[in-house]
């Protein structure tokens, strides 16, 4: 919910230490980072060290579904005996096809991960400007944080009402008490009228709420 990044170089040194296995969530990175848009483990060049990783066709990808890569006698145990697995649904011909084109279109097109990562670079310089608070995170994801589960709830359903913006709320037990945030994750589709309508409403509604803002916004 910070948008950070786990350090998988250490961990997998760990791992290597005591003969554990690794299994690595990457469902917000696949398509989003590494030459390929494997993920964060390509990105880093650490794939071939990881037991398992998981990944999503949804997000990035654009559809449906999920996945995991591992070694062919790993997935045969799984597709065996994980109950999870064994009582899902296939997906349907039409979602695969998609995912499949989705996949090879980001395995060789890096212009939509260099335009996503500079529409995050803009929402958060455009954040910084006007004082809202937000974690710096080395992902894509922007915690914009309230600290307050009423406010968080209130802003949410006004984005979402008055100014057709959908930003999930972040509360307890998701995150700590006092941490409550709005998660924002800018996309590559994303345009300049996007995000000024998202900045000026978020400014509207800060000064709204009564919310404090950072020392550090531009005069």
């Amino acid at each position: 919910m910070d948008g950070d990044i786990a350090p998988i170089a250490a961990i997998c040194d760990l791992a290597d230490k005591y003969n554990a296995m690794t299994y690595l969530d990457e469902v917000h990175a696949v398509g989003l980072y590494g030459p390929r848009g494997g993920g964060i483990a390509e990105r880093d060049g650490l794939m071939d060290r990881l037991s398992v990783i998981e990944g999503t066709l949804g997000k990035a990808f654009g559809v449906m579904g999920g996945y995991i890569a591992a070694s062919a006698n790993l997935c045969d145990f799984i597709r065996s005996f994980a109950s999870g697995f064994i009582f899902t649904t296939a997906l349907p011909p039409a979602v695969a096809a998609g995912a499949t084109a989705s996949i090879k279109h980001l395995k060789k097109s890096q212009s939509e991960r260099d335009a996503h990562q500079a529409k995050v670079t803009e929402v958060r310089a455009r954040l910084e400007a006007i004082g809202i608070p937000h974690i710096n995170s080395p992902s894509h994801i922007i915690p914009v944080m309230v600290g307050d589960p009423v406010k968080c709830k209130y802003l949410s359903d006004i984005l979402l009402r008055e100014y057709g913006i959908y930003i999930q709320p972040i509360n307890y037990p998701t995150v700590p008490k006092g941490t409550e945030r709005l998660r924002i994750t800018p996309s590559p589709v994303h345009s300049a009228a996007d995000i000024d309508h998202l900045v000026r409403a978020l400014e509207t509604l800060w000064t709204q709420c009564q919310l404090a803002r950072m020392p550090m916004a531009a005069q």
